[in-house]
């Protein structure tokens, strides 16, 4: 205690360059408690408020929370951020097994305190050129996208009905920005196929087309910041259902059901997937994993990005990481169902949502004050 008081008007003074990471790293080291954090984002708090009140509140929960504070500031990524820190707090040596002979890793978060927390790119491509069909429902999508990334901080950037070209030109653009916010947060909604995604001219943009732009070498204002990529797009072949549903391809061949112009469509995603950059610091969510359908209803929107944004609503409040989140989409989505007619038969269609990830850190979209 006596340390932190010596030491309250360098911290205040070093610590109010970024508050909401410094209390990010408190709440995650359960150092205050959630309702503590909340109350400690005021809106009306100044940052060098935000410290003081920190300071204070870690003073008057005794000399244990001091000392875990004291060993929370000689943390390496922690004093990357506030270098200061290095000068008055040791960094702490790695802490060893029970075997006293490997290192044991905590896993950190990746920095979700900038305002605006950065770019959000929402890609919808809703009407194509035949024989292409247009994708009903899914302005949706985009609504609940654009609903829930504004809550989080982000700042958007919406594009509808692009072709191929002009996708890239879209991707490329934001690869040459300077990013100067915590992460990067791309959603194509489109017609896809096993080697990638479709223009509303029916040309395919590549998973390097959309991945590599954002590879550290080639967009180093994002390197070992979090790129998370939701992608809501399949290939494969239209079926009937007797419900308002359909999902995202391109296929027609062997549709057998007569009756079609009185339903909406769904279709079956294909065997192949689209592949991830070997690059680490990358999470790809797309809508179905191979052998599956993916739905999306023709006035509510898909299953997986509705799932999704209300996901996101429930559990970045609570602090739970995009791991955490989309496990909870699979479960969501994998429940439901739909009655389809392949052949002239019912059969139960399912969907189930997939994620690749090259994260090293747990990412956990902070809910701004």
């Amino acid at each position: 205690m006596e340390t932190l008081r010596k030491k309250k008007v360098f911290l205040i003074d070093t610590l109010s360059a970024d508050s909401s990471y410094v209390l990010q790293f408190a709440q995650q080291n359960k150092i205050i408690t959630d309702r503590e954090y909340r109350n400690l984002k005021h809106p009306n708090y100044t940052q060098e408020k935000i410290v003081t009140e920190l300071l204070d509140t870690v003073r008057g929960k005794g000399e244990g929370k001091c000392l875990d504070f004291l060993d929370l500031l000689k943390c390496e990524q922690l004093q990357e951020t506030f270098p200061e820190l290095k000068e008055h707090f040791s960094p702490v040596p790695p802490a060893l097994n029970q075997d006293n002979e490997v290192p044991v890793n905590e896993i950190s978060e990746y920095k979700m305190s900038s305002l605006p927390r950065g770019f959000c790119v929402i890609i919808n491509n809703m009407t194509f050129d035949p024989p292409l069909k247009n994708r009903k429902g899914s302005d949706t999508d985009e609504e609940s996208l654009k609903d829930v990334f504004s809550w989080l901080g982000f700042t958007l950037e919406v594009q509808r009905n692009q072709t191929a070209e002009q996708l890239r030109a879209i991707l490329k653009k934001f690869s040459q920005e300077t990013h100067l916010g915590d992460s990067f947060v791309c959603c194509i909604l489109s017609h896809g196929c096993a080697e990638g995604v479709y223009g509303t001219d029916g040309g395919v943009v590549s998973s390097e087309d959309i991945f590599g732009p954002f590879r550290g070498l080639c967009c180093p204002s994002l390197a070992k910041k979090p790129k998370a990529f939701f992608i809501q797009a399949c290939r494969g072949k239209d079926f009937q259902l007797p419900v308002q549903v359909e999902a995202d391809s391109v296929e027609m061949e062997e549709i057998e059901d007569e009756d079609e112009e009185e339903f909406d469509e769904i279709e079956i995603d294909a065997d192949p997937m689209m592949t991830i950059p070997n690059d680490g610091d990358f999470f790809v969510a797309r809508s179905t994993v191979k052998g599956f359908f993916s739905f999306r209803d023709t006035m509510l929107g898909s299953w997986f990005i509705q799932s999704l944004c209300e996901q996101l609503k429930k559990f970045c409040p609570r602090g739970e990481d995009i791991q955490h989140i989309l496990t909870c989409v699979n479960q969501e989505v994998s429940g439901k169902a739909a009655r389809v007619i392949i052949k002239h038969k019912f059969v139960t269609a399912k969907q189930m949502p997939v994620q690749k990830v090259t994260l090293l850190k747990k990412l956990v979209f902070r809910v701004p004050i």
